[in-house]
């Protein structure tokens, strides 16, 4: 799969300039040369969200924003909103309900009601299922009984359009929510069904999202596959006569399908991560599967917001670089950002 990077246009709002007296004097006396000439507005308050633990892998918990060093290309920028770990986040959990899903369902709507019991009380989450389609089962809430009904009503479907969900939970429905936001998206990376989104829109969204934070959780699915692929082999060769040499032949290669199919997803979900500073976490086995909504619950808890404007002459896509002046500090954040020149 090419992982082109097409560029996302984010809308820049602007913010209004307070003239004092003494400026709004010197004003009137400009000529109207001087009054032509353009003014610099603000641009958008840039997010990024950002993880710090020890070498050994421990949360830090106690920064301060003195602590922060924030990067944009090679020019030091003035941070202007800190949020600390202690503020509440906003989770958008994303479910692939496909075909592929069907019996472990009970096990996945398990490992998600025990994520939401592991948050804390002021901690919102919007609940997604996609399969055939995306659908929005509940806005974001931080009623607990509503998200857990929401949960319980995810039935499977029979395609993945995982391109989709993630475009639309990030481009459409995070968009205007404010404060630390991430997206925890469970699937094993086929997508079979996304018609209008391809994988470079979706991945375009994460670069050009205002701190967004994306965790997938990939599940395996390879083996299950596998043993469908060698069926239909199998039942087509009843009719066709088949020896059993090509029989195989065919199995094999369908196999190397598989290789590439699987391959490109997992290039897809590691994409995910990169680009927005989050980790994947892997769950082949459904007994992993809690323990990594725990690892993922626990990381959300330690996770720090900065927010810097940036230069108005700054480049489309800009580098951001966090450093962090406690001795021993291991941060991870998204390497940068797609934006408006």
């Amino acid at each position: 799969m090419s992982i082109a990077r097409s560029s996302l246009l984010i809308s820049f709002l602007t913010a209004g300039l307070l003239l004092t007296p003494a400026v709004f004097s010197q004003q009137k006396q400009h000529s109207a040369k001087d009054d032509d000439e353009p003014v610099k507005l603000r641009t958008t308050l840039v997010q990024v969200p950002v993880i710090v633990s020890e070498t050994g892998g421990r949360y830090i918990p106690d920064l301060r924003q003195s602590e922060f060093e924030l990067f944009e290309d090679t020019a030091r920028q003035s941070i202007e909103f800190f949020g600390s770990i202690e503020q509440p986040f906003n989770v958008a959990l994303l479910l692939d309900c496909s075909g592929s899903t069907a019996e472990q369902l009970g096990e996945i709507k398990a490992a998600a009601l025990a994520f939401i019991d592991n948050l804390r009380p002021q901690d919102r989450v919007m609940v997604v299922a996609f399969n055939d389609s995306v659908e929005v089962l509940c806005p974001m809430t931080g009623e607990r009984e509503t998200l857990r009904r929401a949960i319980s009503s995810v039935r499977s479907g029979e395609y993945t359009q995982v391109y989709e969900a993630v475009y639309t939970t990030i481009w459409e429905k995070l968009k205007n929510v404010r404060g630390r936001k991430a997206v925890i998206v469970f699937t094993d990376g086929v997508d079979t069904a996304s018609t209008e989104i391809d994988d470079d829109d979706s991945l375009d969204a994460v670069a050009g999202s205002q701190g967004v934070i994306v965790y997938p959780i990939r599940y395996g699915t390879r083996q299950d596959a596998e043993r469908k692929l060698e069926a239909r082999v199998r039942h087509r060769s009843e009719t066709s006569r088949q020896s059993e040499a090509g029989i195989q032949r065919s199995i094999d290669e369908g196999r190397h399908s598989l290789d590439r199919v699987y391959r490109q997803a997992d290039e897809y979900l590691q994409e995910l991560a990169d680009l927005s500073g989050g980790v994947v976490e892997r769950a082949d086995k459904l007994k992993d599967l809690k323990a990594a909504f725990g690892r993922i619950a626990d990381e959300l808890r330690h996770q720090y917001l900065l927010g810097y404007y940036p230069p108005d002459e700054s480049t489309k896509d800009r580098k951001i670089t966090i450093h962090v002046t406690r001795p021993g500090a291991v941060v991870r954040a998204r390497p940068g950002y797609t934006s408006a020149k």
